[in-house]
């Protein structure tokens, strides 16, 4: 059966208008981690009518991915990410424009970037953060970013708002990215972390063997969760593209509690 793209997005319709849906069909995202979160963010803008993806990441599925990530299943177990997600998303929209890169680096940051109307955040590395959000900031392209912890969550940085660097009052501000070791960033990373107490009842959800592991870099991820706030960015995306509603411009996070259906506190 021949593919036709009106089909695909015929549904949307009503909601959308056939204006909006031009646009999104022409723009570009870019996805920095294609893992619980940006593989089900890859899926939604696919399946929204989204004409161009740029997905990086540098891992291959494990069976610990089971539990959360979309494209992750007994017989993707041990291949690249990046690779499987071309796959399943060309079944979806088989016109749809993907490019791969297995890593993020200064050198090629500028590249990726090249085209790019909305960026998404969904790693938990520092360095490349960095990277991301300087590139992103000096270039004007929106960076949406948000976290798997068990509230929905999600805020965006323009070159308007605060920094990633200045909302985590990171000691990188200003500073070389080369000036800092792997073990520096390791420390950091979890600074970034700790940072999120700030929203008011996060902590309550940890317990302390729960802390030791996200101390050792194991995040604890629950599917209906990281779910929630994916699509929480990826609607995001679409927000910014189409220039719907209000934006949780950064240093604010919109945050959604699902266990009391209620909204909750932040500090900044």
């Amino acid at each position: 059966m021949s593919f036709k793209y009106n089909r695909l997005i015929e549904r949307n319709l009503g909601l959308i208008t056939k204006e909006e849906q031009k646009i999104l069909k022409k723009s570009c995202i870019a996805i920095f981690g294609v893992g619980g979160l940006g593989g089900v963010i890859s899926e939604v803008l696919t399946r929204s009518g989204i004409g161009y993806l740029k997905i990086i990441d540098n891992d291959k599925f494990e069976i610990t991915n089971l539990n959360r990530q979309n494209f992750s299943f007994q017989n993707t177990i041990g291949k690249l990410k990046i690779n499987v997600i071309e796959k399943f998303l060309k079944k979806i929209n088989p016109q749809i424009k993907i490019e791969k890169y297995k890593e993020v680096t200064e050198s090629n940051i500028n590249r990726i970037l090249k085209n790019v109307n909305v960026a998404v955040l969904a790693i938990d590395s520092l360095k490349p953060c960095l990277i991301i959000s300087r590139a992103t900031k000096k270039k004007n392209i929106p960076l949406v970013e948000g976290w798997a912890i068990p509230f929905g969550n999600v805020r965006v940085f323009t070159k308007d708002t605060p920094s990633l660097e200045e909302v985590y009052q990171l000691p990188t501000t200003g500073k070389k990215i080369s000036s800092f070791s792997d073990e520096d960033f390791r420390r950091l990373t979890l600074y970034m972390l700790e940072k999120l107490k700030k929203i008011k009842g996060i902590e309550s959800f940890y317990p302390p063997y729960a802390i030791e592991k996200i101390k050792k870099g194991k995040i604890p991820s629950f599917a209906p969760l990281v779910w929630l706030t994916a699509v929480l960015m990826s609607l995001e995306v679409i927000k910014l593209l189409l220039k719907w509603g209000k934006i949780p411009f950064s240093p604010y996070f919109a945050l959604y509690n699902p266990f009391n259906h209620s909204i909750p506190e932040q500090e900044v």
